[in-house]
Parts: C-alpha cells; structure tokens; sequence
C-alpha cells in the first residue's frame, strides 16, 4: 500500500495489508518484521535500536539524507535469510541516483553486511537483482554519490562495509572489528578511510578493487587474518601514517601502480598517536581527544537576539516527492505583554507528492529550544484528518509570553514523528516578538 514507500518504521499491523506482502525494492518475498524505509531527503534520528526480523534493518532510497543513530544499535533477530544493518540503495523509487548519504553514530552488529551501498549488480542478495540493462541504474553507477560514514561501531558482521560503483566514501572515526569475512571491501569506488580501527577480521582488513584514488591514513589495521590492506588492479592510492601489525599488511597485485606508502612499513613508532576508542556503553566511536562531532545537534542553543528583525523561514515551497511539509505562515502577536497567554495558529502546508494520514504520518509542529517552554512542544494533525498533496492545514494552540521584558525568536520545524524515527523538513521557521 501506498504508505510503505514513505518514511516509516513498518509494522505489519499499522502498515501491510495483509493481501500484500512487504516487498523491499527491487521485489522479493514475502518478508515481514520491523524495518525503516527512508524515502525522502531529511535529517534522521534513531530514538531507539532496532531489532529487525526483516532482512534489512534500515533502507536509504533517497538523497541528501543525514542519519544520526544517537549510539544507538541495529542487529538482526535469529532469520534464514541473509541480513544487512544498513542498505544505501543506488536510485531513489524515480530512478535517480541516492546521493550526499551521511551516516553517524551508530553501531551494527552481528549482521551478514553492516552498511552495503548498493552497486548496479546486487544479485547476490536474494532480493537482488542485476541492473545492468536498466538506463537509470547504470547513470547512477557512474554517479560519484559522495557519501560520509562517521563514528561508525561494525562489529561481528560477516562482511563489514561495502562499497559499490562510485560511492566516494569518507569513513572516519570508526571501528570495524571481528568480521568473518573482510572489514571494508571497496569495488570500483573510491574510498578516504581516516584515524579508524580495522581490527581482528577472519579475512582481509580492507580490500580495494578495481579503482583509483583511494587515501588510507592515521588509521590501526592489525590482526587480520589475511592482508591488512589487499588492493587488486588499482592505482593511485595512498596508504599514509598507519599503524599495521596482521599477517601480510599490503597486498599489492601485479595490476596495481602508483600506489604510495608512507612511511615505509615497520619503520615509524606510532605509540604515542591517538586513535578512535570504542564506547562499549554507548555504542559510540570517537577519538580522544574528539577530533571530529559524531553526533548531529539538531536543537542548536538558545537564540536571543536585541533586534526587532523577523526571520521567516526561507524553504522553498516546490513540489516535493513522498511526505513533506513546510510552515507558511503564523498568527503570533509581534508585541506581546510578560507572562499573558495567547492563542496562535501556525499554517503546515502539504507541499509533497503523497497526501498526510493522520493515523500513519504524524505530521506536525515541533518547538525548538526554549519556544517549548512557552507552548506544547509537539502539535500534530489532528486525528482523523487527511492532508492532499498541494493544501493547507491550520494548527491551533496558546502559547504564555516569557515572563521577563525583552526580544525574543520562537522557532518551530516541521517535522514528522514515528516509532524510533525522527524527519525535520525544511529550515526552522522563526518569528521575533517583543515582551513588554
């Protein structure tokens, strides 16, 4: 049904019907379980883990989508079919390419792949096909979809990251650790791998094949059980301040050129460099001290500002595909008087291509930073109502002037609530009001 092509964490009871199978693009089934199938550009939280029986735990078919897992963990339950944690497919439901994909602060466990970016050949997945006749997918295959994995925990995977025809990936600040198989396999992409652990897998640490440019550096490969570093037909690459100690560091094919170690192997003491550390309480991977923020504020600090400027938000309204909304307009007094209540309305607008479901797409207002202390913080569609495509919806609520004198910026997002999953559309919407 339709709301399976939307963000959502899909429950059979809220979202299948039961004539219809759930069906993971491109179609294979019938599967069944919890999972969360992101459609749509947006910033993205997990508010819990996930526990998936569905063979994929989270499904990325969009672009422009950042992923803040919080530390949280995402593992299969016991299934016979192959899992993935993290799925990023090659083309959006239109067939265009999943491009600018960020992925942050999350650990995944005990998976068959821990993050898989799809290549136009996913056919060893039982619900995989070979794209190679498809026009779409083969423009996306030779798309760079600029993609950035950080603070990233893999561990007990059989394969750990894998990268497919062009993904241009930058990993940082990560761990991936105790695979069966090998810990990042990068195929015809390019992949900038900085200050991580890759440690204790059955195979090879990392394996690039087939591609150029590639940068490894300031990072720990030691223990695999094969090469640390295994490059096949490849050149240009770049392996630079690394810390090696596995049963053949670099393994270099007789195709490979132009690829530049430094310094030498086993020629430079790094014990005094500092690496990424796991957070086994939290899941996180960061390094000490934090070079990089792995995770992603969404509620930046409060905002005061002395002048009387309105600052409207500045979305613009276009035509979007899946859920999506965007607040036009508000009746918020510009002038209000200390500590008095005021009834306000603040306009949603519909500006995307699937109409709003009260029951099933919890669309709303959030207020952000101090504004929560003023009025609810979370106002929703009201149940029972359906928003089309291309209309309107008027949210009503009070909201109690702060109770000292002064000027102040409430802001509010529109968003979208679900079970372990969070979208904030657009930009914040600000008005300024003065307090006498």
């Amino acid at each position: 049904m339709a709301a399976i092509v939307v963000l959502a964490v899909v429950c059979p009871i809220l979202c299948v019907d039961a004539a219809a199978p759930v069906e993971f693009p491109p179609a294979y089934g019938p599967y069944s379980g919890d999972y969360v199938y992101i459609t749509e550009p947006g910033r993205y939280t997990l508010e819990q883990n996930i526990s998936h029986i569905y063979p994929v735990g989270i499904i990325i078919a969009a672009p422009s989508v950042i992923l803040d897992g919080q530390g949280h963990t995402i593992e299969p339950t016991p299934a016979d079919s192959t899992t993935v944690g993290i799925w990023i497919s090659l083309t959006d439901l239109s067939g265009n390419p999943v491009t600018g994909v960020t992925i942050r602060n999350v650990s995944v466990n005990d998976e068959d792949y821990g993050i898989y970016s799809e290549g136009i050949d996913s056919s060893i997945f039982p619900w995989g096909e070979d794209h190679s006749g498809d026009t779409d997918a083969q423009t996306a295959a030779t798309t760079t979809r600029n993609n950035i994995l950080s603070g990233i925990s893999i561990r007990t995977c059989h394969e750990g990251i894998t990268l497919s025809n062009r993904s241009e990936t930058k990993i940082t600040n990560s761990i991936i650790t105790d695979c069966s198989g090998s810990g990042i396999t990068v195929l015809g992409s390019r992949a900038e791998i900085r200050e991580s652990y890759i440690m204790n897998n059955l195979e090879s640490g990392i394996i690039i094949r087939r591609s150029s440019g590639s940068e490894i550096v300031s990072s720990t490969i030691e223990g695999n059980g094969k090469a640390g570093v295994s490059l096949e037909e490849v050149n240009g690459v770049q392996i630079v301040n690394n810390r090696f100690h596995n049963t053949q560091d670099v393994e270099e094919d007789d195709q490979s050129y132009d690829v530049v170690i430094s310094p030498p192997l086993d020629t430079e003491d790094l014990s005094d460099r500092v690496y990424p550390y796991d957070d086994r309480e939290t899941g996180a991977v960061t390094s000490q001290p934090t070079t990089e923020s792995v995770v992603l504020n969404l509620t930046p600090e409060v905002t005061v500002s002395p002048k009387n400027t309105p600052m409207q938000d500045t979305t613009p309204q276009t035509f979007i595909t899946g859920i999506h909304a965007v607040i036009s307009g508000d009746s918020i007094p510009e002038k209000m008087k200390a500590g008095s209540t005021y009834p306000v309305e603040l306009t949603l607008v519909n500006d995307g291509s699937d109409d709003w479901i009260s029951q099933y797409h919890q669309v709303g207002v959030m207020a952000l930073e101090d504004t929560a202390g003023y009025g609810p913080s979370w106002v929703e569609i009201p149940q029972g109502v359906q928003v089309k495509s291309g209309q309107s919806q008027t949210l009503s609520f009070d909201i109690r002037a702060p109770s000292k004198p002064g000027t102040y910026i409430l802001k509010y997002q529109a968003a979208r609530q679900g079970t372990g999953v969070q979208v904030l559309f657009g930009r914040a919407y600000t008005k300024t009001v003065t307090v006498t």
